[in-house]
């Protein structure tokens, strides 16, 4: 073919591309002039700061409170998340969270987190059950940055109720495989009926294995998946004077022992959240939709774990990370997050750094 035929090929590329371009504004303009839609507020462009991927729905417990495992299948392929990976650094993103049922289901999970690594992530984390997470110690100690948040209910007796025999053991196994090889690791509970008498054996736990940090959040039926009853986890009246000293006894006991609780800051909208209906968010809204992006497991894209009601587009489809950061659907739950408007959570990756207990608690 003859330079000429080439260059005519490429210059009728690049007419269709600008043709589509123009169309897919066209279509944005069009949807976002309808009357049930809001126009997508001009916001100053902000760098994405943390992306948070699903890798699985898979798990190998089945915990009494959860039905999360029941989603049974990997999230977008190795080649896929190495691409989106790269395409969040190029955004600005400095945190990685791997999350999924339990991350360490999937048989890549680990060259994932070192390819994060290499792209120059400053931080990675994952939540993980630990029963998996020994055989895999030494390529762990390996990548720069990672952190782990090893999921306890209490002690042995509790923990195992509720997740099976043996997996209180297993689950201190691996993390004492990991930090005799130098891992971070966060001890991670959830406040709930059958926890609540023994949620301090968390800080025990951590000054006995000289950990620096725990974190409790409330059960929330949201991130229980399709549970159909919740009342054996949920709290009632009469449980609000029980939670309420069980929260100071807790900063208390932590305080004294040089252990930090990480989600310290939104203890104060805990018994609001828990007996009064309200659906708390930081004073000055929530910022999680301005610096961060969730991808599930079917490439949706969401701007935190709760607000999922509309995707933001799917990176299985074509759709280009970049597009759906600065795209119109992005702009507008950024705004809604600073204007308060979210579902509201105390979720442990919520907005943690927005909040201030002295200055009191917004509600939804």
């Amino acid at each position: 073919m003859t330079g000429n035929g080439r260059g005519d090929i490429l210059e009728r590329l690049r007419q269709r591309v600008r043709a589509a371009h123009r169309s897919a504004l066209h279509e944005v303009a069009r949807v976002e002039a309808r009357q049930d839609v809001a126009p997508a507020p001009r916001l100053r462009p902000v760098p994405l700061h943390e992306i948070a991927i699903e890798l699985t729905g898979k798990c190998n417990l089945t915990c009494e409170m959860c039905s999360v495992w029941k989603g049974g299948r990997d999230g977008p392929g190795q080649d896929r998340i190495r691409e989106l990976l790269a395409e969040a650094r190029a955004l600005g993103a400095q945190v990685f969270t791997a999350t999924g049922a339990e991350p360490f289901m999937r048989k890549d999970t680990v060259p994932i987190l070192a390819e994060a690594a290499r792209l120059g992530y400053g931080r990675i984390s994952v939540v993980t059950n630990g029963t998996l997470i020994a055989r895999h110690a030494e390529r762990l100690a390996a990548i720069p940055g990672l952190s782990l948040g090893i999921s306890i209910d209490g002690p042995e007796a509790v923990h195992d109720a509720l997740r099976g025999a043996g997996m209180y053991r297993e689950a201190l196994a691996g993390l004492h495989a990991v930090r005799a090889r130098g891992v971070p690791v966060t001890l991670k509970g959830v406040l709930m009926r059958p926890t609540l008498s023994t949620a301090d054996h968390l800080i025990d736990l951590a000054v006995d294995l000289g950990l620096a940090s725990v974190s409790y959040q409330p059960f929330q039926p949201e991130i229980a998946w399709d549970q159909p009853d919740h009342s054996r986890w949920l709290f009632g009246p009469e449980d609000r004077q029980a939670v309420s000293a069980t929260l100071a006894a807790l900063l208390d006991k932590a305080r004294q022992a040089g252990v930090r609780i990480a989600t310290e800051a939104v203890f104060p909208a805990i018994l609001p959240y828990l007996f009064d209906g309200v659906r708390p968010v930081p004073p000055g809204g929530c910022a999680l939709p301005a610096r961060f992006v969730l991808i599930d497991g079917r490439g949706e894209t969401y701007p935190c774990f709760f607000m999922r009601g509309q995707s933001m587009g799917n990176v299985m489809q074509g759709v280009r990370l970049r597009d759906i950061w600065h795209g119109p659907v992005q702009r507008r739950m950024q705004a809604r997050g600073r204007a308060g408007d979210c579902p509201g959570c105390l979720a442990g990756c919520s907005d943690l750094a927005s909040y201030d207990a002295a200055a009191g608690l917004a509600q939804t």
